[in-house]
């Protein structure tokens, strides 16, 4: 299957979860864990790398039987996360798209938990309850040492996004619907000072929403 690509890393329209990646007269969504959107996202302009590789897994996403069963693309920037990816997600239960959020901690913390049997550790992760982190030891334990051992101090995925993440997607957004970048960075200053607690782009649209609806008089 696709194991890797290599391409032109379209920057400005890098989501949370995922990227695009333009090869050819071709252009690839891409899965991947927040963290590693955030750090693409917020890399200098004068320091963005193209091309790039990204090294990919490719799932189905969806049941055998229900029908509307999706190809999807996974990737990382490095072969050994892909591989540690790849293992991880053979887990029952753990599913690639749990598997983007749950791995919050580097993943040599996760490999040396898991080796070591530490459930309580696991069990600190998002969307890993004690039944799975004991299904995951089960699985793992005796596989991971590799991991345990590479050095990896970034986390592949981020719990929440910083304010800086979800004001860079908020004002992509923006310009994607065709505002000017100076309508949307004024839009973007806007809302954030009048809402500071906002976590996600879907609420910095629906405030976005809610005060075109009010009218002119609520543009200020």
């Amino acid at each position: 299957m696709i194991a890797e690509l290599t391409g032109e890393i379209l920057y400005d329209r890098i989501q949370r979860h995922s990227l695009l990646l333009k090869a050819g007269p071709m252009c690839f969504e891409i899965l991947v864990p927040s963290g590693i959107a955030s750090r693409l996202r917020q890399t200098a302009e004068a320091e963005r790398l193209n091309p790039m590789t990204i090294y990919t897994i490719f799932y189905i996403d969806g049941a055998v039987g229900r029908g509307h069963l999706t190809p999807r693309l996974v990737g990382f920037l490095d072969p050994l996360d892909r591989e540690f990816f790849e293992a991880f997600t053979t887990v029952p239960g753990v599913g690639f798209m749990r598997a983007l959020k749950c791995l919050v901690r580097p993943l040599t913390e996760i490999a040396s938990a898991i080796e070591n049997g530490d459930t309580a550790l696991l069990k600190e992760l998002p969307h890993i309850g004690a039944k799975t982190a004991e299904r995951i030891v089960t699985e793992l334990r005796g596989k991971m040492a590799k991991f345990a051992l590479a050095e990896r101090v970034e986390p592949l995925a981020i719990e929440k996004e910083t304010d800086a993440d979800l004001r860079a997607e908020a004002l992509q957004v923006l310009e994607q619907l065709e505002y000017s970048r100076a309508e949307a960075q004024r839009m973007v200053e806007k809302v954030f000072a009048q809402h500071r607690h906002l976590k996600t782009g879907e609420e910095f649209l629906r405030k976005v929403f809610e005060q075109r609806r009010a009218g002119p008089e609520s543009q200020g």
